[in-house]
This record gives C-alpha cells, structure tokens and sequence, in this order.
C-alpha cells in the first residue's frame, strides 16, 4: 500500500510541475516565434511590394492577424470541430486567455494543445496506477475510467492553471490602481489630455507595475484607432476583470461623455480606492488569527509538547524501568 502510495504522489508532483511550468515556456516561446513569423511576413510583403502595390484590407488585416474570416484553428481539423461543437466553450477560453494575459495570435491552439497534452498524461497515470496495482477493477472498465479522468481532469487542471495566472494577474493589477489615478490626476491637471496621459503613466509604471503599464499602452493604442471611446473603456474592463478598474472606466467614460471636470471626479476617485485598500488591509489583519490556528496547532504546539514533556517522560521511563 506505500508503494502504491507514492508512485502517485511521483506522479501527481511530476505532472503538477509540467502544468505549472508549461504556460512560461509557451509564454517565452510562443514569444519567440511570434518575432520570427513577424519578421517573416514583413519581408515577403516587402519583397512582393514590387510586383503587387495595391494591398486590400482584408489581405492587410489578414496579414497581420486580426482578420476574422475562416475557422478559429485554421487548419486542425479536432480542434475546429470541437469550436464549432461548442462555440461558448471556446468564448470562455479566449476570455479566460484575455485576463491572464496571452494576447497572441497562438494562444488558444497552444492553450487547446496544453489540454490534449494534460489529458494524454492524466489517462497515462490513472491506468497504469490501476494496472499495475491490485485494485479489484476489471481491465474493461479500466480505459473508460481512465479515459473519463483525463478528460475532466485534462480540462479543469488547465483552466485551474491558467486561472491561477489570470487571478496574479489581476492582484497585481488592482495594487496599481490607486497608483494610477493618482497619476492620472497629476497629468490632467497638469493640462494633458486623456491619451497623453494615459501614454505617460504607463511609461512611467514600466518599472513599478509592468503589468499595468502594458494595459495602459494597450488602451493608449485603442484609444487613438477606435472612436468610441465607450468600446475602449469595455475592452480595458474584460481584459482586466477588476471592479476597481470598472469604476476607474466608468468614471472617465461618464467625464468625456458629458463634459465633467475630470481632475474633480478622479481625486474623490482616489480617496474612495485609498480606504477601500486601508479597509482590505484590515480585513486581512483581523483573519490573521483565525488563518494561524492551524499552524499553531500542527506545527508550534508538537514542538511545545516535545520539549514540555519530553524530559518528564524520559525520566518516566527510566525509572520504571530501573524499579522493575
């Protein structure tokens, strides 16, 4: 039954490492090859400049990646079908991949890819757990228990995974707030627009808060191509799924659609986002007792007793056993 025990746990450490450390490698991969197919297409567009000068705006926006014609896994066929199966599905996905950050053109057939490959290891582990081991199931219902297991588990462990992600994400997200409309009150009264200011925080948050510098930029971007502004604030909110952040979008929306003094409505802004992180920290500070109950219990209190009573006890022995 030990040995049993631990050819799990090897297992369950095993792939819960390769699940924690292959959304990095695809981040810095997928990264790498995004520069590569970039520069790739840049220079057979600039090669074919001579023999072709007019481009068309679905050539162009195909070229770059955003044209929406087509299946969503170009030319996989499982994957496609799968999409087609269950269109919400892949909705969810694409927002899940949205909020952790993975905005890139491979993002959902390399997070699709990273289920199949999950699912692949998870029924691998469960059947040769029952294989090898005398549990008293007939071989025929092992594959479809396997088979079931990697399924769900191949689904939920990668969406656990990158929700993980998604979660640090957003923590790191919602510290730059108060930041950020601090900020935004110094450049606007300073006479900067909402672009401008906008571009200028985020370049000064590279360093301090990177993560909110680049949704700054991103907007910044957005903001200068798309006219309605409403459908900008939008877009920064479902990448971000903050509430912090919905009612910073909200506010500047509300400004810019009505003519409201924007510093006016940014500082009252601010000081709500200071007592509402001054309130989270005392939250946290009063269920410090309650969260270190249980260590105190299995990791303090042992220890106390080990060295409280061991001496009574030794002695104990001692003299019995001398008596006897």
């Amino acid at each position: 039954m030990l040995d049993i025990a631990m050819d799990i746990l090897c297992y369950t450490v095993a792939f819960l490492t390769i699940l924690f450390i292959r959304p990095y490698a695809y981040k810095l991969s997928i990264r790498i090859i995004s520069e590569y197919i970039i520069a790739s297409k840049l220079r057979r567009r600039t090669s074919s400049s001579g023999r072709k000068n007019y481009i068309s705006e679905d050539e162009e926006s195909e070229s770059i990646g955003l044209s929406q014609k087509g299946p969503v896994f170009g030319e996989n066929i499982v994957f496609n079908y799968l999409a087609g199966w269950n269109p919400a599905l892949i909705e969810e996905m694409q927002q899940l991949l949205l909020q952790a950050g993975l905005r890139h053109g491979n993002a959902l057939e390399e997070f699709m890819r990273s289920k199949f490959i999950a699912g692949i290891s998870i029924f691998f582990i469960v059947f040769l757990t029952l294989s090898s081991n005398d549990f008293g199931i007939p071989f025929i219902a092992m594959m479809p228990i396997s088979l079931i297991l990697a399924i769900i588990g191949g689904h939920r462990l990668t969406n656990l995974n990158m929700q993980y992600i998604a979660e640090k994400r957003k923590s790191s997200i919602e510290n730059g707030v108060p930041d950020l409309i601090d900020l935004l009150v110094i450049c606007t009264e300073s006479g900067l627009d909402l672009n401008r200011s906008i571009r200028r925080i985020a370049r000064e948050m590279r360093t301090s808060n990177p993560i909110m510098a680049d949704e700054l930029s991103l907007t910044s971007i957005e903001l200068e191509m798309i006219p309605d502004h409403r459908q900008v604030f939008e877009n920064f909110e479902n990448r971000t799924d903050s509430l912090q952040i919905k009612t910073l979008s909200k506010t500047l929306s509300q400004s810019i659609e009505y003519g409201s003094p924007l510093a006016v409505s940014l500082r009252e802004l601010a000081v709500e986002s200071r007592q509402k992180r001054m309130l989270e920290a005392e939250a946290r500070a009063a269920q410090a007792p309650t969260l270190l109950t249980l260590p105190l219990m299995f990791c303090i209190m042992p220890c106390l007793f080990i060295v409280m009573l061991g001496p009574v006890i030794v002695n104990m022995i001692r003299s019995f056993s001398g008596g006897m």
